[in-house]
């Protein structure tokens, strides 16, 4: 279970109340339960935190780095930056989580004018002390200041360079390295992973808003069009259907003859909307991009294959995304 905002910890007492539910049920049923979240920290009070610890969340905290990429845009109301707020609850669930908890990473938003990826992963590992780092380019309209155009993309792909060679660097010498991106695209490659949708959108994860509206995922929460049912309703079956026959990658030709089709599957859904107000299109302003890092991703995977392969069996334990392979007409 993924508790999601906003900021998930405004709401902090569902959050407690739902995942005792879940432990308490789970027993019942003999079922593991696990859960996670992400939050900006702003709330993680002492209290929050030791409940977070206790439960083994998985959490994510949404940081974009040093003071000054963080107070630009993640901001009170007020206007005053929250970096210095933040940062000592960072540390303090750090502190408490690593005896016994997963590992916490930071996900930073890449916005235009930021400082390099590599400064940042830097920042987040060694001064503040994440387990790994996860780079999201900023989906936006273009006309939004902070909006990435292709220079940017540019800019980002050769820094993710400079962090793949760290990584293989690490790799090779039986090293973990905490450069989430890349690590996720390897064990896809390592795995065989064939997607035949970019994400769980509708197959293995819904999203669910505060008044019990079940959406594609959280970014389509309460978008009206997009509803897929409620949760006193249940799943519209039909609505669900029919989006994933559309979604299937067969049904993308611009795809059909690239070869990072099987990791990427048209991109994400959201983006889609924003940029052409279709979820189901292909993200083919991104393509080049796609094609490029998939190519890193595989070239640094065949670099860690010759000079030390039992490093691979890393990826085969750690945890992966269950995303089944749907065949075009098979009923879902």
């Amino acid at each position: 279970i993924t508790f999601f905002g906003g900021e998930t910890l405004l709401n902090f007492n569902t959050i407690r109340t739902a995942t005792e539910h879940a432990v308490r049920r789970g027993r019942e049923v003999g079922r593991p339960v696990s859960f996670s979240l992400t939050t900006n920290a702003t709330l993680l009070s002492d209290e929050v935190i030791d409940f977070l610890v206790e439960h083994k969340f998985g959490i994510n905290i949404s940081i974009d780095g040093n003071k000054g990429d963080q107070d630009r845009h993640r901001t009170f109301s007020s206007g005053r930056g929250s970096y210095e707020i933040i940062l000592p609850r960072i540390r303090k669930l750090l502190e408490k989580n690593r005896p016994q908890g997963r590992p916490i990473g930071a996900r930073v938003t890449l916005t235009a004018g930021m400082a390099p990826v590599p400064e940042t992963y830097h920042h987040l590992i060694d001064e503040i002390g994440f387990d790994s780092v996860g780079f999201a380019p900023v989906t936006s309209a273009e006309d939004r200041e902070y909006a990435l155009d292709g220079g940017h993309l540019g800019t980002i792909l050769r820094d993710f360079e400079v962090l793949a060679s760290d990584y293989v660097d690490a790799a090779l010498a039986g090293k973990r390295h905490g450069f989430s991106n890349l690590h996720d695209l390897i064990q896809e490659i390592h795995l065989g992973i064939n997607k035949s949708h970019p994400c769980g959108a509708g197959l293995g994860l819904l999203g669910v808003s505060t008044e019990g509206e079940l959406g594609l995922c959280h970014r389509f929460v309460e978008s009206g069009e997009h509803s897929l049912g409620t949760i006193d309703g249940g799943i519209d079956e039909e609505k669900r259907r029919e989006f994933l026959a559309s979604t299937h990658i067969s049904n993308k030709v611009a795809c059909h003859k690239c070869f990072a089709r099987p990791h990427c599957s048209g991109g994400c859904y959201h983006e889609a909307y924003v940029r052409y107000k279709d979820p189901t299109a292909p993200n083919l302003h991104y393509c080049d991009w796609i094609r490029a890092w998939t190519d890193l991703g595989l070239r640094s995977y065949a670099t860690i294959s010759l000079g030390n392969p039992d490093f691979l069996l890393n990826y085969e334990s750690a945890p992966v995304p269950k995303l089944p392979v749907v065949e075009k007409d098979e009923v879902i």
